[in-house]
Parts: structure tokens; C-alpha cells; sequence
């Protein structure tokens, strides 16, 4: 896979366990300012819960630097860590849950607890359509206008979106390729061309 799933759309859904009710929500979020943005529409959707837990991966899965997660005055470790890690095994990136509970009465004990916000993010999850993102870098080439007909050959092939473009002397472009493909488009360009034309990769993704 080029790349990883995200959400497609915002999914709301609720169970209810012993009493208490833990409404989760799940919905793309790229930075923690769009986690906590996604944690302050859930406050004031429903006021006055007993605790508003979270877990967000606002980045691809593999990120580390990317978690955030937060128990919200439940005891350590029962919610945000148990919630963080059924999204960590669902593989998605940039998502972020938030699960509202409005306690019922009856407690729940700390593997209680556990298994209530796990099953919360579980069952949402199940919900929630999801998309895939293609992982791109970014990268700039240069060549003379005879060699048009071949990059814009494997511009096509390798699916590459073109960022900016100018006509003056040379042809100058600005890409978004495929990450996972980016060695074998530099070569084959490369290659097609001789070596007249490089393909240079700028490190960071788009």
C-alpha cells in the first residue's frame, strides 16, 4: 500500500454499559489543533458529561511524535490508553476520537473501565468510512522541451500531480510523486533520457 486510511467522514456512535453511556466520536484530524478543536465541539455537543477521554493519531500510523491521548479525570490508564490502542491496531492516520461519558451510577472498576472505552472505540470504528491517503514527496526536474513527450509519460505512469509548472528556456516543474514510488520514477526518467534529465527528490512529504 502507497500509502494509509484516514476517515472519510465524521462517525458518531453510542453504547450504553451498566448505566453510564459512552458516546464515541471519530473524525480526520491532521494536528493536534484539530484534535483539540474536534475535543471542544464534542463539550459543547454534550455538556455537562462526566469525562470527555481522547486518543488521536494526527499523523501517519507509524508517527510516534503524532499520539495524544488523555484519561480526562477517569483513573490513569483506563481510558485514553485502551482508546489509543484499538486505533493504533486499526491502522488508520490522522483520526481522532473523543468518548463522552455521562456516568450511570454504577462503577465500573479500572478493567471495567478498560474494557468500556475500548469497546466504545471498537464499535465506532466499525461505522466509520474510511479513505486512502497516497503518502507523496515532493520533488523538481528540469528538461528541454524535447524530452516533453517522455516526462510527461511517466508523469501519467507513476501518477504524479504537478504542483507548478513554467515554460521559459527549460521546461521547470514542481511534482507531488508517490512516495513509494519515487526511486523507480527517478530512474526510469533517468534512464529514458540518457541521463539528460534528473529527477531530484526534496525531502518531506506533501
Amino acid at each position: 500500500m502507497s500509502g494509509y486510511f484516514v476517515p472519510a467522514e465524521h462517525t458518531v456512535n453510542e453504547v450504553i454499559i451498566k448505566n453510564s453511556r459512552f458516546i464515541a466520536s471519530v473524525q480526520a484530524a491532521n494536528s493536534l489543533q484539530a484534535h483539540q478543536q474536534h475535543i471542544l465541539q464534542c463539550q459543547q455537543e454534550w455538556p455537562g458529561a462526566s469525562h470527555y477521554c481522547t486518543a488521536a493519531i494526527v499523523a501517519a500510523p507509524s508517527n510516534s511524535q503524532a499520539y495524544a491521548m488523555s484519561d480526562d479525570g477517569e483513573p490513569s490508564g483506563t481510558a485514553g490508553k485502551p482508546m489509543f490502542h484499538v486505533l493504533q491496531s486499526s491502522g488508520l492516520g490522522e483520526v481522532s476520537v473523543v468518548v463522552t461519558r455521562y456516568f450511570g451510577g454504577v462503577k465500573l472498576g479500572t478493567g471495567g473501565l478498560q474494557r468500556a472505552y475500548s469497546q466504545a472505540v471498537a464499535e465506532v470504528l466499525k461505522q466509520l468510512p474510511t479513505q486512502e491517503k497516497i503518502v507523496r514527496k515532493r520533488a523538481q526536474i528540469d528538461y528541454d522541451y524535447a524530452d516533453q513527450n517522455t516526462i510527461e509519460h511517466f508523469i501519467k505512469r507513476y501518477d504524479s500531480e504537478i504542483l507548478q509548472q513554467e515554460f521559459t528556456a527549460q521546461v521547470s516543474m514542481q511534482l507531488a510523486i508517490v512516495a513509494e514510488t519515487a526511486l523507480s520514477l527517478q530512474n526510469d526518467i533517468k534512464n529514458a533520457t540518457q541521463g539528460r534529465v534528473v529527477l531530484t527528490i526534496i525531502n518531506g512529504e506533501n
